[in-house]
């Protein structure tokens, strides 16, 4: 089936809606077609459909597989400092990918690009892994999908917390030996567009001199190395080559010359008591106000209106004002959960859509729908913000350009008072807004139309720090010490990622759950068995979370990547991004539906029952809230032995309950997976909770039914464990991994002698496994014929219980023995890929960088001089910074993460 640059818009309306593409986003997709390279700077207002570079990238690539003869990288990074439009960059990823994995058919377009995305992959055919997408946002754990599918097409969207620290070998949300394997495939085959580049300067400095320092070796990959882009609405000389919309564009794009030129009149409303405070009478004066004027524009415009203000608490008491008359008012503010997200999306709402909800008189929202919703607002009001933001709100006003429309500015009655802040906002920069406001309503009668804005500009914000900082190349190699337990701590990222170094807006999770047991052991375990999802996660900026701290209830538990299980929350925790915290949801500390230090509302949903069951999630959670599940849980501790309860007796009662027990789906699928043969039953796990257990009749609170089918996702048990019943020989698993390696490499274009380290790396990656007291822990029963890669043990518990029984010592890697046993096997190659093999082989699992926990006599009861020299008198450490000098160190991660990827889908499949 052939794919050729004449059906771009033909695969743009089909992802689009039937639109058509712009001029502009032709004209990007022929740059990168003509030179490899994204370019440096895109010109884009707002509304011109900058989220466009998906369809763009996907198109692109697709057709370099079909045949095209310019290479342009396979992953695409979306980068912005607002959440909202993370999500929403994200969304359209997701929609794309299942077009494709939609489509019917050998004819059509998206047929035929994804045929093209398909054959870049290594491995099982998946029409629905076509496109890769991943999500990478502050509190929610991060997606890791992507990891395993280097050769394959892929859209990140991020904050530039969670893309920068990856990119730097420290990866929040991530556990350590992930950190490797993340950086390697950001730094090469991978462009990244940072929007609103002027908000992540440092981001940006430092994402450009990664992809200067990737290069420097004495070898250096012959991959694309990362491409930076920034978006703006001007471009500037000096910041390299642009592609964007030009002004004849909008002689020929009808449809984007009414988005950008539209005028947007401008009013400004003075305001003696503002900033508006978040309590008092000065705040019931802005509330008043912000009300009368959002009543006005709806009886002139129609609905919806939007009412943007800086702070939750005055959102709340303005919605309430305005449904006191009789207006029909939403409110979205916050840092919402992906659940409460869904809720204000189709199928579930049109509002957030460009077709709206005229049932809407009002929605009121804070900074969270500045960006990233494809709305058309009639009009709107909004308190004064920095000059990016109220661009962006008057972005979300007559979108399209088909109505007259007006946006109104609440501005001070006089100068702003010294050091007085709105909501997250700095006076400086409110300051400056003002002056500029000014201007533009004195000047062009366009007003705020994105067209009209470019000059002069929206104010930049002031820059938080006294300068920019380069990352050295002596940085970078301290980085990569990723196996350390360094002295610096991942705060001192912000260096090289933040703009303001005395706020910076790192996220943690916050997690509510009902019933949450009073004694932290009990909550422990029941948060280890169910552990937080993504659905449920509130971000939290870290600032606001240390206020929070203060009024959380004892039992609370924290979630810590890293850690080997959850435990409780003590005074000493230091919070760092990716922590989750969950707490007990009569916890009163929320406003509007989102935590607020000053919160005195609890959440009213609390979401912690699955729709479906999924592989490594709890299959069926019962309580004691209803009469239903309390007859169950009696039934079932009459019946059972609470130190050892029978699963078959538990799946009995299950079904004779099963008519009175929600959600009746995960009763019967609880029922079926405890209901099986014992070798097949070790699939399950059953946990009870009892209330006072030492009691001569304690009450039962609480059963968890676990699918033990996680291990195919948990990287560490998946070292082990196949998802068959059958355990794996180990020659039979290195053989897969190398075949796996070299044909991973060689889809990738790398030379012969690469290709040939890595498959050599996979044969003997696992060459340790073979230690008698490693085999030991596999099994549970006679000793088999020939050493084993993977246990046929399929439960979590046996798997750690004959782990402990082995004799190994704690913290014993496998791939440290594994270097030892592969290093004379190596001994015809040349020294620096013999090091560069061993260096794969000792890092296939992420850790040995630099160091090993165990010295020689520790790793063996009896070292030989090989292992002596390697890991008492420093050969290791030594090897690790020759390949670094050879291969550079973004170049050795990124070859780590092509092994590790082969073993990862040799392994998920069962080999």
């Amino acid at each position: 089936m052939s794919l050729d640059r004449t059906d771009f818009g033909a695969f743009f309306a089909a992802v689009r809606g039937g639109h058509r593409p712009f001029r502009w986003q032709e004209r990007l997709l022929d740059h990168i077609l003509g030179t490899g390279r994204w370019p440096d700077q895109l010109v884009a207002p707002t509304g011109a459909g900058k989220t466009s570079v998906i369809d763009v990238h996907v198109f692109a690539v697709a057709l370099m597989a079909a045949g095209h003869p310019v290479r342009v990288p396979r992953r695409l990074a979306l980068v912005v400092d607002r959440r909202a439009l993370v999500d929403d960059q994200h969304e359209h990823a997701r929609s794309v990918a299942r077009h494709l994995a939609q489509a019917r058919g050998d004819l059509t377009v998206l047929a035929r690009v994804r045929a093209a995305l398909e054959s870049l992959r290594v491995g099982r055919p998946d029409p629905a892994a076509a496109l890769s997408t991943a999500l990478l946002r502050g509190g929610a754990p991060p997606s890791r999908a992507w990891l395993d599918d280097p050769a394959g097409c892929a859209v990140l969207c991020a904050t530039p917390d969670m893309w920068g620290s990856r990119l730097l070998l420290s990866g929040y949300g991530s556990r350590p030996q992930a950190w490797p394997r993340e950086a390697g495939l950001l730094a090469y085959d991978t462009v990244v567009v940072i929007d609103e580049a002027h908000l992540s300067q440092q981001l940006v400095t430092t994402a450009r001199r990664v992809a200067e320092l990737a290069v420097i070796a004495d070898r250096p990959l012959d991959v694309p190395a990362l491409q930076v882009v920034e978006t703006t609405a001007t471009p500037r000389v000096d910041a390299g080559v642009a592609v964007g919309v030009d002004a004849d564009d909008l002689a020929v794009d009808e449809a984007l010359w009414q988005r950008l030129t539209a005028p947007k009149p401008l009013t400004l409303l003075p305001l003696a008591s503002w900033p508006i405070p978040s309590t008092g009478p000065a705040r019931k004066a802005g509330v008043t106000a912000l009300a009368d004027e959002a009543v006005r524009l709806r009886e002139a415009y129609g609905p919806t209106v939007g009412c943007f203000v800086n702070s939750v608490p005055v959102a709340a008491a303005v919605a309430e004002e305005l449904r006191t008359r009789g207006m029909a008012t939403e409110l979205i503010c916050g840092r919402l959960r992906p659940h409460d997200v869904a809720r204000l999306r189709p199928p579930a709402s049109t509002l957030l859509t460009i077709g709206g909800d005229p049932q809407v008189d009002v929605l009121v929202s804070t900074q969270s729908l500045e960006v990233g919703v494809d709305l058309d607002l009639a009009a709107a009001v909004t308190e004064l913000a920095p000059g990016g933001a109220l661009a962006q709100r008057a972005g979300r006003v007559n979108r399209l350009g088909r109505r007259a429309t007006e946006v109104s500015v609440v501005v001070p009655a006089a100068d702003l008072p010294p050091g007085a802040r709105s909501g997250p906002y700095q006076p400086d920069d409110l300051t400056a807004a003002h002056t500029w406001l000014l201007q533009r309503q004195s000047g062009d009668q366009a007003g705020l139309a994105p067209w009209a804005i470019r000059d002069p500009r929206p104010p930049v914000p002031a820059l938080r720090r006294d300068l920019l900082q380069r990352l050295e190349l002596a940085q970078t190699w301290h980085l990569a010490r990723t196996s350390d337990d360094l002295a610096a701590d991942q705060d001192d990222l912000d260096l090289w990622l933040s703009d303001d170094l005395d706020e910076p807006d790192h996220e943690i999770g916050l997690v509510v759950r009902r019933a949450l047991p009073a004694t932290e052991p009990d909550a422990v375990r029941l948060i280890e068995k169910l552990p937080p999802r993504p659905y449920e996660v509130f971000p939290v900026s870290i600032r606001k979370a240390t206020l929070i701290r203060g009024r959380l209830k004892p039992g609370s538990v924290l979630v810590r990547p890293g850690d080997d299980a959850p435990r409780p929350l003590i005074d000493d925790d230091r919070l760092r991004p990716g922590d989750q915290i969950v707490i007990d949801d009569t916890t009163a500390l929320f406003t509007a539906g989102v935590p607020d230090p000053d919160g005195t509302q609890r959440v009213d949903d609390v979401l912690d029952a699955l729709d479906a069951p999924e592989p490594g999630e709890v299959v069926l959670r019962t309580e004691r809230d209803t009469a239903a599940h309390r007859r169950f849980l009696d039934a079932v501790a009459d019946a059972v032995d609470p130190a050892e309860p029978d699963p078959i007796e538990i799946a009995r009662l299950l079904r004779v309950h099963r008519t009175e027990l929600t959600p009746q789906p995960m009763v019967a699928a609880a029922a079926d997976l405890l209901d099986r043969p014992a070798k097949e039953r070790a699939e399950a796990e059953v946990t009870l909770h009892w209330q006072d257990p030492d009691d001569d009749r304690p009450e039962l609170v609480r059963m968890i039914v676990v699918d033990l089918r996680r291990a195919t996702i948990d990287a560490e048990l998946r070292q082990t464990w196949t998802p068959r019943r059958r355990p794996v020989p180990l020659r039979q698993h290195a053989d897969a991994v190398a075949d796996r390696a070299a044909t991973v490499a060689d889809r990738l274009g790398l030379p012969a002698d690469l290709v040939e380290a890595l498959r050599l790396a996979g044969l003997h990656h696992d060459d340790g496994k073979a230690d008698d007291r490693f085999q030991r822990s596999l099994r549970d029963g006679p000793a088999p014929i020939e050493p084993l890669a993977k246990s046929g043990v399929r439960d979590i518990r046996t798997i750690r219980r004959l782990r402990t029984a082995s004799g190994l010592p704690t913290g014993w890697r496998h791939e440290q023995l594994s270097v030892t046993r592969a290093w004379p096997a190596l001994s015809a190659l040349d020294d620096d890929s013999r090091e560069l093999v061993a260096r794969l082989v000792g890092t296939s699992h992420g850790h040995g960088r630099h160091g090993f926990p165990h010295t020689s006599g520790q790793l063996v009861d009896t070292a030989d001089e090989i292992t002596t020299t390697l890991f008492d008198e420093g050969l290791w450490d030594e090897l690790i910074e020759r390949t670094h000098t050879r291969w550079g160190v973004w170049g050795c991660a990124y070859l780590e993460a092509l092994l590790r990827a082969a073993d990862g889908q040799v392994s998920a499949e069962g080999s």
